[in-house]
Formats: structure tokens, sequence, C-alpha cells
């Protein structure tokens, strides 16, 4: 099994190594060992569990979340039905969020094109 430190964790993920010891301080990392130096390493089988972390932090999903959906997946099938669940709220907040920012976009499209405007008519009028 190949060792992946965090080094190259971080990159594969794109992330940086201060994140990534915080995600290990609050356990939401698997199997992170040590080396004889005490470097800290996963193996390659684990890293997509880390991406998993990585990918519910970006949808705005808080980490003791994170930390349950993680614990409710070491059980199995018989977490089906509430990892779904929580996955579908993650998925409602994640496209409201999109539409906040087509809004935003709307709004700096509206004003991006009223400059325009008037940088246009600036130039033949002088």
């Amino acid at each position: 099994m190949k060792k992946i430190y965090m080094n190259e964790l971080a990159k594969i993920l794109n992330i940086n190594e201060s994140a990534l010891r915080y995600y290990d301080s609050k356990e939401l990392l698997p199997n992170i060992q040590r080396d004889s130096n005490n470097y800290r390493f996963i193996f390659e089988q684990d890293i997509e569990r880390a991406n998993t972390v990585i990918c519910l932090k970006k949808t705005g999903m808080p980490l003791n979340e994170i930390k349950k959906y993680l614990d409710l997946l070491e059980q199995g099938n018989s977490s089906l039905e509430i990892r779904y669940k929580m996955i579908l709220k993650q998925e409602k907040m994640v496209l409201e969020k999109i539409e906040d920012i087509k809004k935003q976009v709307e709004f700096i499209n509206f004003k991006k094109d009223i400059y325009e405007k008037k940088i246009e008519e600036e130039k033949y009028e002088n």
C-alpha cells in the first residue's frame, strides 16, 4: 500500500496542509498514521474519504455534520436513508447558493452594462 503524506494529499485535494491537520484534529480523516519521523500519512485507498470530507465542507456542511455522515458511512447499508437525507439537504443548500450567485451575476451584468454605455457615451461626447 502506498503512503500519501499530508503535503501530497494537500496537492491532490487542492487545499492547504493546515486544513488537513485541522480535519485530522477533528477526527475527520481516515486512518491517519505517523512515520518514524512523526510525519502524518494515509494510505492511497483512504484518499476517497478525505475527498468526501473536502467536498462536503465545500457544500457548506458543518464539520460536526460531516463527522456524523462519516460515522454513518461506517455503519454500511443500515444508515443509507439517513445519509441520503443528509445529502438531499446539502443539495438543496447548494442549489439555493447557486440561485443566489445567479442573482449576483445578473446584478453585476446590469451594472456592467450601465458602465459600458456611459463609457461609450463619454467617448462620443469628447
